[in-house]
C-alpha cells in the first residue's frame, strides 16, 4: 500500500489502525496473541483506533510514537441527530480549520457496534455515498468581515432521508462512533509533482512512516512503534498516550521475546522519537514565523519549544542518526507571541521516563481539510525512522553513545 492509498483509505483512526495492521501482516508480523507469534517477523496489537508493534532485538529499546486520529467532525448519533430529516448534527473533534470543510466531498466513517447473541462486537464502516456541508451563499451574508462559525448553527452534513445505519451496511447496529471526514483523494501538485495535498497528512504520514520503518528494519535494539488514538482531544483515553496500552503490549512482547529487562526499565534508558506534523514556512505569511523557519523539501523537522519534549541532547542524537542515514533535518521554533500546539512527546517523557525528541514532516495548512507536504520529506522521514530503529543508542545520564 502506498502512502497516498493509506491516507485515502484511512478515513478514521479505526481505519488507520486496521490498514496499518494489514501492512504489518504483509511484512510477516503476527497478532501478538496468535499461536504463530513467536516465529513471526514481529508482533502487533490493535486497541480500538490505536496500534502497537514490536520487532525483537536486545534488551535496549527504540520506540516511535505517533497518532492515528485527525481533526474532523464527530457525528451525533442519537434520536435527535437531525433537525430536518436530511442532515446530521455534528460536533467538533480536535482543532480543525472549520472553514475548509465547507462545500467539499465528505464521507461518514467510523465503527458500529453490533449484537450477535451475547456478544457485542465493533466493526469499521465507511459510507459508499458522499455528503457535503453546504455553506451559506455570499448574497445571504456569508464571508462578511468578522464572521464566526458555529458547528451547531452552520455545519450540518447533508445526507438525505433514510436510516443512517442501514445506509452504512449495518442495519442492526445499536451504537456507533461515526465521523464526517474529508474524502478527497490525495493529489500531486507542483511543476514536478513535488508536493502532495491530502486530508489527514497530520498525522497519517507519521503513522505510515513508522509502520514501514518497523516492517523494513533489521534492529539491534528491540524496535517498537506506538500509534495512539485521541491525541487531538488530549490523549486521556484507554487508547491514548496517557493510558497503559503501550506498557501492556510491551510487557507481553518482552515476555514473548524472552527479554529479561522490564519494559519500564528499557523505556527509562531509551531515546523515543515523538513523530507528528510540523509547520512549514507559509509563502504568504512570513510574519507568522521566527527567522529561518522549516521549508517544504528541507527534511524532517526537529521541534523546539516548551510544549515539546526535545532538549539539546535528544536533538543532537536525532540529528546525528539522520545524518548518518543521509537524511536532512531542520529546526522549528514557534513564534514567541503565539501559542504553540503540543503533541504526545511531553506525555511520553513524563509517563514513560525516556528521553524524547519531537520530530515531524513540515507541512502547510495544518488541520485543514486538505494539507500540503513535500514528497521528499515524507520519504526522508521514513528512511530516517528506519535508521533510528536500526541504531543502538546507549543513554547514560547526560551522555549518549550511538553504537
Amino acid at each position: 500500500m502506498t502512502l497516498s492509498a493509506f491516507i485515502e483509505e484511512s478515513y478514521t483512526c479505526y481505519h488507520a489502525a486496521e490498514n496499518a495492521a494489514n501492512l504489518l501482516r504483509a511484512a510477516g508480523f503476527s497478532e501478538i496473541s496468535d499461536k504463530k507469534a513467536k516465529n513471526a517477523a514481529g508482533v502487533y496489537r490493535v486497541v480500538g483506533g490505536s496500534l502497537f508493534a514490536a520487532k525483537k532485538g536486545n534488551g535496549r529499546l527504540n520506540t516511535i510514537l505517533c497518532h492515528t486520529d485527525s481533526p474532523c467532525l464527530r457525528v451525533c448519533v442519537s434520536p435527535g441527530a437531525s433537525r430536518d430529516g436530511i442532515t446530521l448534527s455534528a460536533e467538533k473533534y480536535g482543532g480543525g480549520l472549520l472553514r475548509s470543510y465547507f462545500d467539499r466531498k465528505m464521507k461518514i466513517a467510523g465503527r458500529v457496534v453490533e449484537k450477535r447473541g451475547n456478544v457485542l462486537q465493533t466493526r469499521n464502516v465507511c459510507s459508499d455515498f458522499c455528503t457535503v456541508i453546504p455553506s451559506l451563499a455570499v448574497h445571504l451574508g456569508a464571508g462578511q468581515e468578522g464572521e464566526t462559525l458555529s458547528v451547531w448553527r452552520d455545519m450540518w452534513p447533508l445526507i438525505g432521508a433514510g436510516d443512517l445505519f442501514a445506509a452504512l451496511g449495518a442495519p442492526d447496529a445499536i451504537d456507533a462512533d461515526l465521523y464526517c471526514v474529508p474524502a478527497d483523494a490525495p493529489f500531486a501538485c507542483g511543476m514536478h509533482n513535488e508536493y502532495v495535498c491530502a486530508p489527514r497528512i497530520d498525522n497519517l504520514v507519521s503513522v505510515y512512516a513508522a509502520v514501514r520503518a518497523i516492517a523494513d528494519c533489521s534492529p539491534r535494539a528491540t524496535a517498537a512503534i506506538a500509534c495512539f488514538n485521541a491525541e487531538e482531544t488530549g490523549s486521556e483515553t484507554r487508547e491514548g498516550a496517557e493510558g497503559k496500552a503501550l506498557l501492556a503490549f510491551l510487557s507481553d512482547a518482552f515476555d514473548l521475546f524472552g527479554l529479561a529487562k522490564s519494559p519500564e526499565a528499557a523505556l527509562s534508558e531509551s531515546l523515543l522519537l515523538s513523530c507528528d506534523a510540523a509547520h512549514a514556512a507559509h509563502p504568504a505569511h512570513p510574519e507568522a514565523y521566527v527567522a529561518d523557519p522549516p521549508v517544504l523539501g528541507g527534511g524532517t523537522v526537529i521541534k523546539r519549544n516548551d510544549r515539546y519534549a526535545t532538549d539539546a541532547l535528544t536533538a543532537a542524537v536525532t540529528a546525528e542518526i539522520f545524518a548518518r542515514a543521509g537524511q536532512k533535518v531542520q529546526t522549528y521554533r514557534h513564534h514567541p507571541d503565539k501559542r504553540c500546539g503540543s503533541t504526545i512527546g511531553l506525555i511520553a517523557a513524563h509517563t514513560l521516563g525516556g528521553a524524547v525528541c519531537d520530530i515531524g514532516v513540515p507541512q502547510l495548512a495544518m488541520h485543514a481539510a486538505a494539507e500540503t507536504a513535500a514528497v521528499a520529506d515524507t520519504e526522508n522521514l521514513r528512511l530516517g525512522l528506519t535508521a533510528y530503529l536500526q541504531t543502538e543508542i546507549v543513554l547514560s545520564g547526560e551522555k549518549a553513545e550511538i553504537v
